[in-house]
């Protein structure tokens, strides 16, 4: 392009700007585009843009309305954080005695590390350097193990996103970089080499623009998966209801009790409180289900599940189900938060929830296919709840024995960054979020320059490992910062390995396994 084409594009978009038929962050992704080859036409109030970059040398049409609303404004550049700041201000309040088993872990493995510090994620990445993206509902922490398999409501068996406690609206590219980044942290406890992991990004990157660029969102079950997903949904769908039971409770007399095994079930603190709660909202659920005999309460624990949630309020509850005792049923009370996504980038409004619970199950209902069974937003006392049924078919992928087959493991990684845009493109357009057609159009930016998201991926497991490091020597050394948030009242203990608190000390092996 010349100087005078150039000049021409640069007057009339600013024409376009001073008639407010043009937002300013539409300017700079249009200058962008100028600046990357492409020839304007300015007719009226839209932009056509001869793009010979594109292999298939089309003309691209913007109008001048498109972008207004969706385009995610570009943030500053800051300097990071103190992660161990961060780190205290996401989990101050939470339980003591499962803080000590978080931190344990974390101090122990860079991808526990990442999945437990979502903010921290989010704070380190530098959208200023990087494209616009448009805004869209993401589920604001997506990393590999946020994928697994549940039974919706109309019975059948998906494979999907399945954790939306950070759910915002926020820039789409938000979720790509967590994800992808992830990849890259996840390969060397998988026996990867750093080369292998960068070509696994990119052919992610490369499944989700495509995904996006066709602008039409799929879902996975038996019917439709591929691979080792289908072969992991074949093998949940035979699990039977019992044998979950049979893993979780047993059987006094005629009926179950939950089993408080201090890994995954914990006495409940001030039961008789917690229990009361519980029994009132499952009465709610059973009016909002019409089945009073379902929701009949046989006994309830505290739950110990997650990485970045724990230590948050977390129950089961033993139902009567479909009969005493090998037909009861679990259901999960999970305590809603704050969005640490959307707490870490400020800049970008979010609408007014009724309470977090009510964000976490609206987002999820528009992202996913099919919601899982019972899937409510419910209050215990005053504190909103996630409620949802444990299910004897959930499970996630087991990515490490596919390490050994490269072919299946980038199949897997690709399905899941399907999957993601799939989410992305369902909720398009939904209160304040971007409309399939910029969907679209970044997935097609993403296709003609990939190279720059799969660098700014590596940033991402570049500042993880660094915050990794500074957390580990804290850690270990003492801290007073996080040690404070561990200390139970009554002992003035805390410190690595002082999980025995709450009855006995858990393996970091053993709580991966249960996470």
């Amino acid at each position: 392009m010349t100087d005078a084409e150039c000049a021409i594009a640069h007057v009339a978009l600013l024409s376009l700007v001073g008639r407010a038929r043009f937002s300013a962050d539409t300017y700079s992704f249009q200058l962008r585009r100028v600046h990357c080859g492409a020839k304007p036409v300015v007719t009226g109030s839209t932009l056509r843009f001869a793009d010979h970059v594109d292999r298939r040398d089309r003309q691209i049409e913007i109008s001048v309305s498109a972008f207004r609303p969706s385009m995610a404004s570009r943030t500053p550049s800051r300097t990071a954080p103190d992660p161990i700041d961060l780190i205290v201000q996401v989990n101050r309040g939470r339980s003591p005695q499962l803080l000590q088993r978080k931190f344990d872990a974390m101090a122990q493995d860079r991808f526990v590390f990442l999945r437990a510090t979502a903010m921290l994620g989010h704070r380190a990445v530098d959208l200023a350097a990087l494209p616009a993206a448009p805004l869209g509902w993401v589920c604001g922490d997506l990393h590999l193990q946020n994928f697994g398999c549940y039974r919706g409501q109309n019975r059948l068996v998906y494979f999907d996103l399945n954790d939306f406690d950070e759910a915002a609206r926020l820039p789409v590219s938000v979720d790509l970089l967590r994800f992808l980044g992830s990849i890259c942290t996840a390969a060397p406890g998988m026996g990867m080499e750093r080369l292998a992991a960068g070509s696994m990004m990119q052919l992610a990157l490369g499944a989700y623009a495509a995904a996006l660029a066709r602008g039409k969102a799929f879902w996975l079950q038996r019917e439709t998966a591929s691979g080792p997903i289908l072969a992991l949904l074949k093998q949940v769908a035979a699990r039977k209801r019992r044998s979950l039971l049979a893993a979780r409770t047993h059987v006094v007399g005629p009926r179950r009790q939950i089993s408080l095994d201090g890994a995954r079930y914990l006495p409940v603190p001030g039961r008789a409180a917690v229990r009361a709660h519980i029994g009132h909202a499952l009465q709610a659920l059973a009016d909002q289900f019409a089945d009073r005999e379902f929701f009949r309460q046989r006994d309830i624990a505290f739950r110990v599940a997650g990485v970045g949630s724990l230590g948050v309020p977390r129950y089961v509850a033993l139902v009567r189900g479909k009969g005493d005792p090998d037909r009861n049923a679990l259901i999960d009370f999970k305590r809603a938060v704050a969005s640490s996504a959307a707490q870490a980038l400020p800049q970008y409004p979010q609408p007014a929830w009724s309470n977090e619970a009510a964000r976490v199950i609206g987002i999820q209902d528009i992202c996913q296919a099919a919601s899982p069974a019972y899937l409510s937003a419910i209050f215990l006392g005053a504190a909103p709840f996630v409620v949802r049924e444990l299910q004897p078919v959930e499970d996630k992928m087991a990515l490490a024995p596919l390490a050994r087959r490269i072919d299946r493991l980038d199949e897997t990684l690709q399905a899941m960054a399907r999957l993601a845009a799939y989410a992305q493109l369902r909720s398009a357009g939904r209160t304040g979020a971007a409309g399939v057609d910029d969907l679209i159009e970044f997935g097609n930016e993403l296709r003609a320059r990939p190279r720059r998201w799969v660098d700014a991926a590596r940033s991402v497991d570049a500042a993880n490992s660094a915050a990794f490091a500074t957390f580990r020597t804290a850690w270990q050394t003492g801290d007073e910062r996080l040690h404070a948030l561990c200390i139970v009242r009554g002992t003035g203990a805390s410190g690595p390995g002082a999980s025995k608190l709450v009855g006995r000390k858990v393996a970091a092996g053993k709580f991966r396994a249960h996470a």
